[in-house]
């Protein structure tokens, strides 16, 4: 026992020395260096995994987006959350989400912005500059996504923040308020629209330098504000003021890449309102500087190039140059073919504009097989029911009709009519012009009752929309009188 005893007194002494020393480093402690360690480890493996992801997000363009992008941008956001500070990550996620916000990636940025909403929401406040960043974002998405009214509520609580922030006006201000007024117009809210463009724009030209370009985008925006109302002389003033401000800052910074595609863009822009008003030889000298600056920055083989080309060859086509128009659309979609983007409305537009040389040209088979490969792309990419896969329809329609195929042509009128009436309404100009044509093939298939009454519609619908002087409406009372006519003299025999 007495052994017994001084073995159990001696692993107490042991268990107390032991104790001794635990109690020096505390194992609660240790336990908490061990963690500390481990977050140490993890954090590393956070930055190794967010700089990787990261790599690939550099210099993105927003035309040349793909899956693979998508998927880097969401891996790097869950990395960068555990190794940012919710400011320096809001500012981080601004910058790598434009790209994705200007490619239209709704699905992927949605969920992002959502998540971070709550993260600054948080930790920086219901009222903080990272929180009103992070609504101004979403409610852009909500925007692009035609919620308006959800897209409303964001920006009008992003401006509310921005506006009681110390140091007014702040560049940021300028900037919701321009986006509110893109908002208004889809609203139709003009007044207010236009309102907060001329705010938006006081604001940005005080703050305007090479990396920040907000009044070039406002006038930009405000220029195809005042196209939308039909007053392009406005609209040309616009785009002139945003080119002048381009310029000096060109000036400033000669091989600035931002701001050389920033007036290419414009210059584009302006080269589609020129070309619309009849004025074509400034829209080709636009277009020609536009290409001249875009080829710099981007390299001939680029989206932007390609919209170029097919604004170019437009004109050419317009201007009866066939065989220009020709040229540069072969060339717009070769470019499109090489970057992969053949599933792209941009895309099917082309082969839709080069199968219409075609048709000038004689060569009715290409033309249709152009057709039939641009429907295809934009029921895919569209959907069945969209008012560009009625512009297809209606091409087909006309070229079956030129062929004097009318048993092929009548259903492509009928299906691109319900498609105008259903998604535009049905007194829409493009109802409209579907109505002259269809009165065509029913003039043509000796139908002429119908096609009278046809064709009055049509007018009907184009004077309330364009006036009697307009282009459309001379056509189709043109083709009406020649109808009269050619029954009139059938009656005389």
């Amino acid at each position: 026992m007495t052994d017994f005893k001084k073995n159990l007194g001696k692993e107490e002494i042991s268990d107390e020395n032991t104790s001794i020393k635990a109690k020096d480093k505390d194992p609660e402690e240790e336990i908490k260096k061990g963690t500390g360690k481990e977050i140490e480890i993890e954090t590393k493996n956070h930055r190794t995994l967010f700089e990787r992801y990261e790599q690939r997000l550099k210099d993105l363009d927003p035309e040349l987006i793909t899956p693979e992008d998508e998927i880097a941008l969401k891996e790097a956001f869950i990395h960068a959350k555990e190794i940012f500070e919710p400011e320096e990550l809001v500012s981080w996620f601004t910058v790598k989400a434009e790209p994705f916000y200007r490619s239209v990636s709704w699905k992927v940025l949605l969920p992002l912005y959502e998540e971070l909403l709550g993260i600054v929401e948080k930790n920086t406040g219901p009222e903080s500059p990272e929180t009103a960043s992070v609504l101004n974002g979403l409610a852009g998405i909500y925007r692009y996504m035609e919620n308006y009214e959800e897209a409303l509520k964001f920006f009008l609580r992003a401006l509310k923040i921005r506006e009681n922030l110390p140091d007014q006006p702040r560049p940021e201000t300028g900037n919701t308020l321009s986006e509110l007024g893109i908002l208004y117009t889809l609203m139709n809210r003009r007044e207010e629209a236009l309102s907060f463009y001329t705010r938006a724009l006081e604001i940005q030209k005080k703050f305007l330098n090479p990396r920040n370009l907000g009044a070039v985008r406002t006038l930009n925006r405000t220029a195809f504000f005042y196209k939308g109302l039909e007053k392009p002389e406005k609209a040309e003033e616009c785009f002139m003021q945003a080119l002048k401000l381009l310029e000096k800052l060109q000036e400033q910074e000669p091989d600035n890449r931002v701001v050389m595609g920033y007036r290419a863009g414009t210059l584009n822009n302006m080269g589609v309102l020129l070309s619309e008003m009849g004025k074509l030889d400034e829209a080709e000298d636009r277009y020609g500087q536009a290409l001249k600056l875009q080829e710099k920055v981007y390299g001939p083989e680029h989206p932007q190039v390609a919209q170029t080309l097919n604004n170019l060859a437009l004109l050419y086509f317009q201007t009866t140059r066939y065989e220009k128009a020709l040229i540069l659309y072969t060339q717009s979609l070769e470019i499109m073919e090489k970057l992969g983007k053949t599933e792209h409305t941009g895309f099917a537009t082309t082969l839709n504009n080069l199968a219409g040389v075609y048709v000038q040209k004689g060569r009715n088979e290409k033309a249709l097989e152009l057709y039939t490969r641009a429907l295809e792309i934009r029921e895919r990419v569209l959907g069945p029911d969209d008012p560009d896969v009625a512009k297809t329809l209606n091409n087909m329609g006309e070229l079956y009709r030129i062929l004097g195929q009318h048993k092929k042509a009548l259903p492509l009128y009928t299906r691109a009519l319900k498609i105008y009436e259903t998604t535009l309404g049905p007194t829409h100009p493009d109802v409209g012009t579907t109505l002259n044509n269809l009165a065509g093939l029913h003039e043509s298939m000796g139908e002429y009752e119908t096609a009278i009454n046809i064709y009055e519609k049509a007018l009907d619908i184009i004077e309330k929309e364009y006036g009697p002087e307009h282009p459309y409406f001379k056509i189709t009372r043109n083709n009406l009188i020649g109808l009269y006519e050619k029954m009139e003299r059938s009656w005389r025999k």
